[in-house]
């Protein structure tokens, strides 16, 4: 047999891929038929229809490879049923990081394979620009068209909260309005958004906002710009050298990047510009354009007052790179200082910077000169706090010892650990933002791919790692880049197909409640002051004396309506709206999933 197999010149390695391709087949039709999770699978199936499956998928590998004489059939038969395979089984266990290592482990020997020797023939398929355009322009409409699909039917269905999507709606109709960020249910009364952060970056979309008056705006304009980084990535490649392939492979990487969709299931941020514009960024400095870097480095510093971040780490990578310093000193002494210009502007607005965030490093009386003094003088405790966080509460939340952990394998392990991988000690510049932003605090949020504290740092970690791969030998590229391609993908389906399925379920299997749901709000006039529960509260966000239960920042007040959210009935909350209606209200409207109560005498 032995002989027969080297005649067609297939390995013994070949023959083993195509064992494994045949039992991988054998195993992803009956992991497609049932809970692989419950043992219960195990005891209804039966051995002979999965011995036969095998042994027909082997015959069929092996004797299509010999007859064709190519090595190819199997490489890719063993590589796409691997991928299938791990799609299924995280699909069925998902958000477990440990779980996904775990297939990891096994898929990378089945890319090492596919790709050693080039047996899937990758390097001799040819991409023209034009195509590769095309191409890449495609996978941007689809990534927007799926991510605004998805969002939109969780806001349809009545799963977006005030905090944060409400608040983000209230203040772009209020922007409409009267052109100011001012919000009645972000704090007591009415305030204006720039007293908690500064991101003048939100105008951009004001015009859009004019033409689509709508929340779902939002929500479609956050798919849109998520997506738009695939376009300056993939010049950034280019001009890194790397093949048309790569550059598009690249593209899709960043569209398959476990934090990309998967954020934006969580509400709508300013965060979600920072991945194009710092890529842009990038690109205009990698081509020595002074103008466009200083254009998006402008950008992307109007995002919020702590986007100041990435561009210093841009400009100190700059600096020890020997790349333009003269600019990259500009750069780094313009960020800093708009920094603390950003942060007199929300003074002056009525608040305070919310640096909060780092109170596991407060050891005085707080703010920012306390937390520098921390990192200065108990480097111990800063590693202790970047590396496990354990025990430290923080804004109402308990962090525990192995989150931060976990984020970095989720944003680490796709990209192979390549943005941790440069010679060149100056290119871990580019990860300050990972270190600052996302491990140094103890505020939980910024350490969970589930929300929106990933985009900036994840755009510097992509960059990194095709920066690393840009001096890396064709062969160790193709094994590396086909390895990030398998990786995103399952690690990004593992995160938010069950968040996809959920509301696109919950969505189509009431339809008809949530259409009862709006029309019952439309008889709310539109000059009412009205309390609203927090999944009805975005809904009714063109109301401008609004307010939200809950209420972190003041006490309920007599409005001219209270909207209760029937589906939440008997929480504590509801019984807090009920508490301060007391016996001053009429019911009004009971439909969908609202009751609408009106204040006695009231208009």
């Amino acid at each position: 047999m032995k002989r027969i197999f080297c005649k067609y010149g297939l390995g013994a390695a070949d023959v083993f891929a195509a064992l494994c391709a045949a039992f991988t087949a054998a195993s992803l039709l009956f992991a497609a038929c049932g809970d692989f999770t419950d043992l219960n699978y195990v005891r209804q199936s039966s051995v002979l229809p999965s011995a036969l499956i095998f042994a027909a998928v082997f015959a069929l590998l092996t004797v299509l490879s010999c007859r064709l004489k190519t090595k190819r059939i199997i490489a890719w038969s063993l590589l796409l049923l691997s991928l299938a395979f791990s799609v299924v089984l995280v699909s069925q266990h998902s958000g477990d990081i440990f779980f996904n290592l775990g297939i990891a482990a096994v898929l990378i020997p089945v890319v090492k394979y596919a790709t050693d020797g080039d047996k899937t023939g990758l390097s001799q398929i040819k991409i023209s620009r034009r195509a590769a355009g095309f191409i890449t322009a495609g996978m941007f409409v689809l990534y927007a068209a799926a991510v605004f699909v998805c969002t939109a039917a969780k806001y349809k269905s009545y799963s977006h909260a005030t905090y944060d999507f409400g608040i983000f709606a209230q203040m772009f109709e209020q922007m409409a309005k009267t052109g100011l960020p001012t919000t009645t249910v972000e704090r007591a009364g009415s305030v204006s958004h720039f007293a908690v952060h500064f991101s003048p970056i939100f105008y951009l979309l004001l015009p859009g906002y004019y033409l689509f008056r709508s929340p779902l705006y939002l929500l479609g304009a956050q798919a849109v710009i998520t997506g738009l980084g695939v376009f300056p990535l993939r010049r950034i490649c280019r001009t890194l050298g790397l093949s048309e392939k790569v550059s598009l492979a690249a593209a899709a990487v960043y569209l398959l990047f476990p934090t990309m969709a998967n954020g934006a299931f969580y509400d709508f941020h300013e965060n979600k510009f920072l991945s194009v514009l710092i890529l842009y960024a990038l690109w205009f400095i990698l081509e020595n354009k002074r103008a466009g870097a200083a254009v998006f480095c402008a950008l992307v510093l109007f995002v919020k007052e702590d986007a100041f971040i990435y561009v210093l780490a841009i400009a100190l990578w700059m600096l020890f790179t020997k790349r333009d310093r003269v600019f990259a000193l500009i750069l780094a002494v313009a960020s800093v200082g708009y920094f603390f210009i950003a942060c007199r502007i929300i003074m002056l607005c009525g608040g305070e910077i919310m640096t909060g965030r780092f109170d596991n490093l407060y050891s005085g009386d707080g703010g920012l000169a306390d937390v520098i003094k921390t990192c200065f003088l108990d480097v111990g405790y800063l590693i202790k706090e970047v590396f496990s966080g354990a025990d430290t509460e923080s804004f109402r939340e308990l962090t525990y010892s192995g989150q931060k952990l976990e984020f970095v394998l989720w944003t680490g392990v796709p990209l192979l650990f390549l943005p941790f991988a440069h010679k060149k000690g100056a290119n871990f510049l580019l990860l300050v933002p990972l270190l600052i932003i996302n491990l140094v605090p103890a505020w939980m949020y910024q350490f969970n791919v589930d929300y929106q504290y990933t985009y900036g740092t994840a755009a510097l970690m992509i960059f990194s790692a095709f920066l690393c791969l840009s001096s890396w030998k064709p062969e160790n590229r193709r094994f590396a880049v086909v390895s990030m391609l398998v990786l995103c993908t399952v690690f990004t389906v593992s995160l938010t197909l069950p968040k996809a399925e959920r509301y696109l379920t919950k969505y189509s299997e009431h339809s008809e409640e949530y259409a009862e749901t709006d029309r019952a709000l439309e008889t709310i006039p539109r000059d009412a002051s009205v309390t609203a529960y927090g999944f009805i509260m975005p809904h009714l966000s063109y109301i401008d004396e609004l307010h939200t239960c809950p209420d972190y920042y003041g006490e309920y007040e007599k409005t001219d309506y209270y909207v209760v959210d029937t589906r939440y009935e008997g929480d504590e909350h509801t019984k807090k709206m009920y508490e301060a209606m007391d016996d001053d209200y009429t019911l009004e409207v009971q439909s969908g999933y609202v009751k609408i109560y009106k204040l006695k005498g009231a208009s």
